[in-house]
């Protein structure tokens, strides 16, 4: 079972006002200044243990007044935090290795930053796979709500009925909040009504796969919500998605889940 890891990064940055010419470039330009991570026990789901660390930056060392108000990192963390490569190093080490490990985060920005900067300074290309939260919880925002929509962190978090916990956009503070949100969408308990029907289908049908034909069979109306509850389990990461239309395949890790 792959080990889960969610990670939120801080990052150097510039308004237009305060600097033109670096806030026009800044995907080319931001370096990382903090790295944020939680652990989670993919079978509990609950939390085993957690990573910070600031980093300093090499490109453009003097952080600016906008970031400093964002991100609430002062320059004297920076200046006496390790570079880069020895962050990321460190980073590897607390995670046990990037191989075989899944990356989770509120968007695509942290997986490609990271890999960004590794590829620049010379490292291998990273292992993990990644996987995009917000995009999970859109999902499961629509499955339970029947709207589309997409939000931020703190609005996810809101939405729940939960608050946020620590200070936002500081990398440790928002891996925390968007591991919350990670454990329960990976909780198959907190799934949709009609994924929880399917996920029962599946599991009476075990170890043969279940497809749209046999759900039809016991669900007449089952081509109606077939796709959505499939995805939903997808996400859970409770089935596997066999090629060719043959359907689902219950992840025997998940029998009991």
């Amino acid at each position: 079972m792959r080990t889960w890891i969610v990670v939120d990064l801080e990052a150097t940055c510039w308004s237009a006002e305060e600097h033109p010419a670096l806030a026009a470039q800044q995907r080319n330009e931001s370096e990382i200044i903090e790295i944020g991570a939680v652990q989670l026990d993919p079978v509990r789901r609950e939390v085993v243990s957690e990573f910070q660390t600031f980093v300093r930056p090499r490109r453009h060392p003097q952080l600016s007044g906008f970031c400093r108000g964002l991100t609430h990192i002062e320059q004297g963390q920076v200046d006496g935090a390790p570079d880069f490569d020895a962050a990321y190093a460190r980073f590897l080490q607390w995670m046990g290795g990037d191989a075989g490990a899944l990356l989770a985060s509120w968007g695509r920005y942290d997986h490609n930053q990271l890999r960004r900067q590794a590829l620049a300074v010379g490292l291998p290309e990273p292992r993990w796979a990644p996987l995009n939260i917000k995009t999970c919880f859109a999902d499961w925002y629509r499955a339970h709500t029947g709207r589309r929509a997409r939000h931020g962190l703190g609005r996810a978090i809101r939405e729940m009925g939960w608050s946020f916990e620590g200070v936002a956009h500081r990398g440790i503070d928002d891996a925390r909040n968007a591991a919350r949100l990670f454990a329960h969408l990976r909780d198959p308990a907190n799934a949709s009504p009609l994924a929880k029907r399917l996920l029962e289908l599946v599991r009476d049908r075990a170890p043969e796969p279940t497809n749209l034909s046999h759900a039809r069979r016991r669900y007449p109306d089952a081509k109606a919500w077939w796709h959505p509850a499939r995805k939903e389990l997808v996400a859970l990461d409770v089935v596997t998605e066999l090629r060719d239309g043959q359907g689902l395949l219950l992840r025997p890790d998940a029998a009991n889940a």
